[in-house]
């Protein structure tokens, strides 16, 4: 069985085009609807997820027994600025890659281990520097080249209430993130609000760095998230590929905490699941003042809050129903150009009748600009920065358990934040598929 191990392992590596995407937001809500089942102990609709290239003539199946399993998805977005901003036009990009997780207690028989390892590739165009505005309308746009992503060890402890994970990791996969933020095309909260990664350096996918992160779980309810990377933001530069394995500790230490409430147990109201986060993010880098750029201040951080809760369920279902959320971050004024950011939104699964695997969404997200920007801006004769708006409708229609096909309209209120270039509609699709 070791061989078949390793003839995966090269044809990853070398073929990537022929897997498709390791998406984060898609994993997590795959952990996410796991963990419902098992605390609700609602029996599971299907625990073996089925693929496009199926199961690889049950080499797939003979891996997950042996501790090996390979993820991988593909995600495309094409849409169009119909009406409003600089220019209209239609623009296309796409996210390929692979993900290969090892269980070490299976494969090598290491309690409680997990070795992670994950790559990609990105090419296409950013519809939103035709529209000009901040909160970019494709999730999936970013560094659009062949890039190495994770590299790292995951170990449990004291009956799995203690994780410690270490190594090529990315504080966006554990801290300011939540599955349903996936949902959305535009990139206002996909994977974490956007406010955060554009105020400071933050890593998120698809840049990883050198870092520590512990969970611990207090009870079934409340948990706590700590982590502590690599603050050089050299380290995302894209003539290293994700390469870059570096340790510049010089260039600023990052520090991340979280407690969160995940009532999912119990009577009443409470059976049904909810996440209720709250976090910092430091990085001791020395950033200028956006305002006097000969005043610099050691150090940044963004606060974040995060609530879901579902208030509707479908009878006889695990997932099915209505859940309201909503995100806020908050940030020195001085040094961030978005001090202030927050979304809510709606999802609801199994809206249409007899399509009880979609999802239909709606967000509105509202980006404050820094008043020291202002100042900077007006002092300069040009156009300040207030706002922007942005409000999204999307519907997650599910061909196959591993296609989905969701049109998405998006509407940009003052794009750029300066009230010179017109409101602009997004109008598109976004494509998926799980290999």
């Amino acid at each position: 069985m070791k061989k078949y191990v390793s003839i995966i392992l090269c044809c990853m590596l070398f073929n990537s085009l022929a897997y498709a995407s390791y998406d984060p937001s898609y994993l997590a809500s795959q952990r996410e609807e796991k963990k419902l089942q098992e605390l609700n102990k609602i029996q599971a609709r299907s625990e073996k997820q089925q693929y496009m290239l199926g199961d690889w003539k049950c080499m797939r199946e003979e891996l997950e027994n042996e501790g090996v399993i390979i993820s991988s998805t593909y995600t495309c977005d094409v849409l169009g600025n119909v009406a409003g901003g600089k220019q209209q036009g239609g623009r296309y990009d796409h996210s390929m890659g692979w993900d290969i997780n090892f269980d070490l207690e299976k494969f090598v028989n290491i309690v409680g281990t997990q070795f992670h390892i994950s790559g990609l590739w990105r090419q296409g165009q950013n519809l939103s520097t035709t529209i000009g505005n901040d909160v970019v309308v494709s999730t999936i746009y970013g560094h659009e080249q062949f890039r190495f992503y994770s590299l790292y060890l995951e170990k449990t402890f004291l009956d799995k209430r203690v994780s410690l994970k270490a190594g090529r990791i990315a504080a966006g996969d554990d801290f300011a993130s939540s599955p349903l933020y996936g949902i959305f095309v535009s990139n206002g909260v996909d994977g974490v609000p956007i406010s955060i990664p554009i105020n400071l350096f933050f890593t998120v996918y698809p840049t990883a760095t050198w870092g520590v992160r512990a969970r611990i779980d207090i009870t079934k309810d409340f948990y706590t998230l700590s982590g502590i990377y690599d603050g050089d933001p050299g380290v995302e530069r894209d003539c290293m590929y994700g390469l870059d394995f570096s340790l510049r500790l010089k260039k600023g230490l990052a520090f991340a905490q979280e407690i969160a409430f995940a009532p999912n147990s119990g009577k009443g109201f409470k059976d049904m699941p909810g996440h209720y986060k709250a976090g910092i993010y430091y990085n001791g880098a020395t950033k200028k003042d956006l305002y006097s750029s000969d005043k610099k201040h050691i150090g940044d951080y963004n606060i974040y809050f995060h609530a879901d809760q579902m208030i509707y369920r479908e009878k006889g279902t695990s997932d099915q129903g209505l859940t309201p959320l909503a995100v806020a971050t908050i940030g020195p004024d001085s040094i961030n150009k978005f001090p202030f950011f927050i979304m809510g939104g709606l999802v609801y699964k199994g809206l249409v009748p007899d399509r009880n695997n979609d999802t239909t969404a709606f967000e509105i997200i509202y980006a404050q600009y820094s008043d020291h920007l202002r100042r900077s801006q007006r002092d300069a004769g040009v156009s300040t920065q207030k706002y922007e708006i942005v409000l999204e409708f999307t519907q997650k229609i599910m061909v196959t358990k591993w296609m989905y096909i969701q049109p998405d309209l998006q509407y940009i209120i003052q794009p750029g934040g300066t009230g010179d270039t017109d409101n602009a509609l997004v109008i598109g699709t976004q494509f998926g598929l799980v290999f």
